[in-house]
This record gives C-alpha cells, sequence and structure tokens, in this order.
C-alpha cells in the first residue's frame, strides 16, 4: 500500500518513493520495513509540525516587532512633521519682523537723508 502523500527530498526521484514503497507483505521482514518506514515517516511528520509551530511562532514575534518599529517611526514622522510645522511658522514670523525692521530702517534712512539735505532745518525723530 503506497502512503497517500510522499514528500520528495533533494535528489529523490517519484519514481524512488514508488518502488521504494512497494513492499510485498507476504513476507515477514517486507512487514518490519514498512512498520519503520510507517514509524520513520511519523516522526518526520511530527518533527515537521514542531518546525510548524516554531516557525509560526518566530513569523509572529516578527511580525509583532515589526508593527511595534512601524508604529514607533510613524510617532516619530509626527513628532517630526510638527517640529518643522513650528519652525516654519516661526521662521515666518521672524520674517515679517525682520521686514518691518527693514522697512522702519529705509524710514529712517530717508529721513535722515532729507535731514543732511537741509541742514537749516531741525529733525526730530519720533
Amino acid at each position: 500500500m503506497a502512503p497517500e502523500f510522499a514528500p520528495t527530498r533533494p535528489g529523490e526521484k517519484d519514481s524512488d518513493i514508488e518502488s521504494s514503497s512497494q513492499v510485498d507483505l507476504s513476507r515477514p521482514g517486507d512487514i518490519d520495513s514498512t512498520d519503520a518506514k510507517l514509524a520513520a515517516l511519523a516522526t518526520e511528520r511530527n518533527n515537521l509540525r514542531l518546525e510548524v509551530t516554531e516557525l509560526r511562532k518566530s513569523l509572529e514575534s516578527i511580525s509583532a516587532q515589526h508593527a511595534a518599529n512601524v508604529s514607533a517611526l510613524q510617532a516619530q514622522l509626527v513628532e517630526t512633521q510638527e517640529g518643522r510645522e513650528s519652525a516654519e511658522s516661526s521662521y515666518r514670523s521672524l520674517l515679517g519682523k525682520v521686514n518691518t525692521i527693514k522697512a522702519q530702517l529705509g524710514e529712517r534712512l530717508k529721513s535722515d537723508a532729507v535731514c543732511t539735505r537741509s541742514a537749516a532745518a531741525v529733525c526730530f525723530i519720533s
């Protein structure tokens, strides 16, 4: 009786599996061999199940760590964007003040130029 599923290993052909699973059950040695093969397959299946379980746990752990990293990066991005907006707001405010000072100095320079041209006039800067 051939197994329903027989995974191939590297270097093993399907024909190798079929020929190895063809056992003459009328001979007692073949029955022991079949039992040993069945036990080996059951052990391998259990080992593979354990490995799959470990891999799933590992994947869950990695996924959780990835989610935490993404969450931390998103929070950092929000913080950085808020800092940028604050810096831009401060820049615009300071630029407005600089332009106001620049305009005031320009007016004072014009006023001083007018005062120097007319030496007879007395200028008061308010």
